[in-house]
C-alpha cells in the first residue's frame, strides 16, 4: 500500500498531476477505508486547484470529535479559495480555538474579516496573528493592498481606501500605500480623512517623510494659499463691511455664498442681520468655519452650511428665501470658481424678488503693459550670443503675477473689458468682442494686464488696480502677452480681441495692424 502512495506522490512530483490525481482517485474508490489516499488525494486536487473536490474530500475525513489540525485549516484554506469567506471564518475561527498558538490560523481569520468588510475585526485578528508571527504583516498588507488596487481600478474609491487603511495599519511604514489611500480619499471629496490617516502614520512614524509631504499636499488641494492673504487684505475686507453696514438691518436673513473663514458671515451678524446662513463646498473650511464662528460667539446667529450653494435646499438648509446675497467665490480672472452659475441660481431659488446683492456688479478689467523686468520673464531673444526666440512658442501666453518687483506700467487708460450686472441681469452667456485700446504712453508693449473691480453699489467699489502695490492681496493680476512685443506711438489705438466662456477670459492682439 505505501509502495502505491509512494508511486503516486513521485509521479505527481514529477509533473504528471492528472494521472497521479486519476491513479489516487481509483485506489479510494477501491479502498474506501484508506484515509491516507484521500488525505493525498485533497491535498493533490488542491494543488491543482480544484479546490471543489478538494474541498469535498477534506470535509469526509474531519472528525470533529478529534480535530485534526492540517485538516481543518485545509478545509478553511478550499472555502477561502471559493471566495466562501463566511464558510470559511468560521472554520478558522474552530481552527483559532483548537489551536490558538498558530499565527497562521489568525491570519487567515483576519483575511476572512478583510473579505467580508469586517474591517476592525480584521485589524484586531491581523494583529493577533503578527503578535504571534511578526513576519506575517508584510504579506497580510499585502492581500489587502492587492484587493485595494483591483477595487481602484473597478472605480471603488472608498472600498479601496479601505483595503489600504487596513494594509497601513498593519504596517504603517509603507509609503506607496499611503500614496494610493490619500489619493482614493481625496477623489472621493474625504480630504479631512485623508490628512488624518496621515496623521495617523506620523502618530506611529514621526520621521515619515511621505506622511509629512503627504499632509501639506492635501492641505494644499483642499485649501488654497490664498484664503490667508485674504482675511489679511484690510482694503478688500473693509469694502464687504462698509457695503453690509449700509444694506442689512435687523430684520434680514443673509444668504452668503463662499464661507471661507467666516469673516463676512459674522461681519454681518454683528452688523445687527437676524440670521446669516453661509456655504462653503470644502468639508474641511466648513468645519473649520464652524469652529471659528462658535468661538467667537456668534453660532447662535451663523448657521454654516457644508454645501455649495446650488445643493442648498429651501425649508432644509434655508428656512425661507433671503433678504440679501453676498458673494465672494471671484478668482483672481474673476470668473475662475463658477461664480456666474452659482448666482444664476441663487438669485432664482435662494433670493428674494428685489433682494439686495453684495458686490452688485463685478468687472475684468484690462489695459497694455510694459516693463523692462517684466519682458524678461515673457519672452527670450538671445542670450550670450544665442538665438533663443524659438523658445517663445512653447511658452504659455498667460500668466500669473505674482511679483509685485517686475513693475509692470501701463501704456493705456484702463478698459472694462466685460461688466456682469448682479443685480440686473438674470443670466450670463458667454461672450466675444473686439475691443479697441487707446494708447497713452509710448513704448514697447508686452500685452495686456488683467485685474478685476468690484461694484458694491452707493459709491462703495474695490478695486486691484495694478498701480496700486499692496502688501497683501489674494487676487492676483494676470498678464496676456502677446506673440511677440510691438512698439506702440502714443495716441494710436490697437486692436484686442476678449472672450470668456463663463469660467475663464482670453485676450490676445487682433490680426488687423493697430490703427
Amino acid at each position: 500500500m505505501n509502495s502505491t502512495l509512494d508511486r503516486v506522490k513521485q509521479g505527481f512530483r514529477e509533473g504528471r498531476h492528472a494521472q497521479a490525481i486519476a491513479e489516487c482517485e481509483a485506489l479510494c474508490r477501491q479502498e474506501p477505508s484508506n484515509l491516507a489516499a484521500r488525505r493525498l488525494c485533497a491535498k493533490m486536487h488542491a494543488l491543482t486547484g480544484n479546490y471543489t473536490r478538494a474541498l469535498e474530500l477534506f470535509r469526509a475525513l474531519r472528525n470533529p470529535d478529534r480535530e485534526d489540525g492540517e485538516i481543518l485549516f485545509n478545509i478553511g484554506a478550499c472555502e477561502k479559495e471559493l471566495k466562501r469567506f463566511d464558510e470559511a471564518a468560521a472554520t478558522f475561527a474552530t481552527y483559532t480555538d483548537k489551536f490558538p498558538n498558530d499565527a497562521g490560523g489568525w491570519a487567515n481569520l483576519a483575511d476572512c474579516k478583510f473579505q467580508l468588510n469586517e474591517f476592525d475585526e480584521g485589524l484586531r485578528l491581523a494583529r493577533k496573528a503578527i503578535g504571534a508571527d511578526p513576519s506575517l504583516a508584510p504579506e497580510l498588507a499585502r492581500s489587502r493592498v492587492q484587493r485595494g488596487d483591483s477595487l481602484q481600478g473597478e472605480g471603488r474609491l472608498l472600498e479601496a481606501a479601505a483595503d489600504y487603511k487596513a494594509a497601513l495599519a498593519i504596517a504603517p511604514g509603507d509609503a506607496a500605500t499611503l500614496k494610493k489611500a490619500t489619493t482614493c480619499l481625496l477623489e472621493s471629496n474625504r480630504g479631512p480623512e485623508a490628512i488624518e490617516l496621515c496623521r495617523d502614520v506620523l502618530r506611529a512614524d514621526p520621521d515619515s517623510l511621505t506622511a509629512k509631504l503627504g499632509a501639506e499636499w492635501l492641505l494644499s488641494q483642499m485649501v488654497p494659499i490664498w484664503h490667508v492673504p485674504m482675511m489679511n487684505e484690510q482694503e478688500r475686507n473693509g469694502a464687504f463691511h462698509a457695503a453690509l453696514q449700509s444694506a442689512v438691518s435687523s430684520q434680514d436673513t443673509v444668504l452668503e455664498i463662499g464661507t471661507g473663514s467666516g469673516l463676512l458671515a459674522m461681519m454681518a451678524a454683528r452688523l445687527g442681520a437676524k440670521k446669516v446662513f453661509t456655504c462653503e463646498a470644502v468639508p474641511l473650511v466648513a468645519d473649520t468655519a464652524t469652529r471659528i464662528v462658535e468661538r467667537n460667539g456668534y453660532a447662535d446667529r451663523v448657521t454654516v452650511l457644508a454645501k455649495p450653494s446650488q445643493a442648498v435646499q429651501l425649508g432644509q438648509d434655508l428656512p425661507g428665501k433671503a433678504d440679501v446675497l453676498v458673494h465672494e467665490i471671484f478668482s483672481s480672472e474673476l470668473l475662475g470658481e463658477n461664480v456666474l452659475s452659482a448666482i444664476e441660481d441663487a438669485k432664482v431659488r435662494l433670493l428674494k424678488p428685489g433682494g439686495k446683492i453684495l458686490p452688485a456688479a463685478a468687472s475684468i478689467m484690462v489695459a497694455l503693459v510694459t516693463g523692462e523686468d517684466l519682458a524678461k520673464n515673457l519672452h527670450v531673444a538671445e542670450s550670450f550670443g544665442f538665438d533663443l526666440s524659438q523658445f517663445n512658442a512653447i511658452q504659455p501666453r498667460k500668466r500669473p503675477l505674482y511679483r509685485e518687483d517686475l513693475a509692470p506700467a501701463l501704456m493705456s487708460e484702463p478698459v472694462e473689458a466685460f461688466r456682469f450686472d448682479f443685480l440686473k441681469q438674470t443670466s450670463f452667456p458667454a461672450e466675444k468682442k473686439r475691443i479697441q485700446v487707446a494708447v497713452t504712453q509710448a513704448g514697447v508693449c508686452h500685452g495686456l494686464i488683467q485685474w478685476i473691480r468690484l461694484d458694491f453699489g452707493n459709491g462703495i467699489v474695490y478695486e486691484n488696480h495694478p498701480s496700486a502695490r499692496k502688501p497683501v492681496s489674494n487676487w492676483q493680476h494676470t498678464i496676456y502677452a502677446f506673440e511677440a512685443p510691438v512698439r506702440l506711438e502714443a495716441g494710436s489705438r490697437i486692436a484686442i480681441n476678449a472672450w470668456h466662456d463663463r469660467s475663464r477670459p482670453w485676450f490676445e492682439r487682433a490680426a488687423e495692424p493697430a490703427r
